[in-house]
């Protein structure tokens, strides 16, 4: 959905979490069976907070969404996977189906699926520190669909505290690829921290290289990028 004279541009973590939130719940409204595409991590935990509440109070139905993990671990223990991420965060207090909620390591062809669900209504990513999104490492070509990735050491150090230590991250991981993503009718980029402010702006300058994967989302049409710093490179 459009918000009228809305870059994105916000200045603080709230701020950031509830317009993406206000995004993803448009959506539901305008779409009550819309097909998501959903990260993990830090950045969207205020999102999932607010979208929790709403959705507890009645707000929201999910009765008819479909949601898709955008990636996995493929060497982790549950209690440490995605999948139990979006469980605890979001999925537990909506009504979402639990067949309605997709993850690409227990699925053979993940793409075929989301395909024969109706495509990607909305897709939120975020962006590492070496500009991948999902799990598509530098290098990752713009022609690549659901597939495994080795992950690259800045990534897992960057995950290191959620598994304790650095040797304790999982190595491979299964992935929504960069043509999966682009696929989407709309994609939501969210940053948070002053250290992703340098690869979003490289990311934002062009030209889209498989060398800065999130490079590539500036050719889709309908980008949106939220932050909570002030970036002055292109919103979208």
């Amino acid at each position: 959905m459009q918000f009228p004279g809305d870059q994105g541009l916000t200045d603080d973590f709230q701020a950031m979490s509830l317009r993406v939130a206000e995004i993803i719940a448009s959506q539901l409204r305008a779409k009550p069976a819309s097909c998501l595409g959903l990260p993990t991590g830090r950045t969207p935990l205020g999102c999932y907070q607010i979208l929790s509440g709403w959705s507890e109070s009645g707000q929201l139905d999910w009765s008819k969404v479909k949601c898709f993990a955008l990636d996995e671990y493929l060497d982790s223990d549950d209690s440490r996977s995605f999948g139990t991420y979006l469980q605890d965060n979001l999925y537990r207090h909506t009504n979402l189906p639990p067949e309605s909620r997709f993850n690409p390591r227990f699925v053979d062809d993940y793409d075929a699926l989301i395909a024969a669900s109706g495509g990607l209504d909305l897709a939120v990513v975020g962006i590492g520190r070496n500009g991948h999104i999902a799990f598509n490492e530098p290098g990752t070509p713009r022609q690549s669909w659901t597939h495994s990735a080795w992950l690259t050491d800045s990534t897992r150090a960057a995950n290191a505290a959620w598994f304790g230590s650095i040797e304790t991250v999982p190595r491979i991981a299964v992935t929504m690829g960069i043509a999966t993503l682009l696929s989407s009718a709309e994609i939501v980029l969210i940053a948070s921290g002053e250290h992703k402010r340098g690869i979003l702006t490289r990311a934002s300058s062009g030209p889209a290289s498989a060398g800065l994967p999130a490079s590539f989302l500036w050719e889709h049409s309908s980008l949106r990028v939220f932050t909570d710093f002030q970036f002055a490179g292109k919103p979208g």
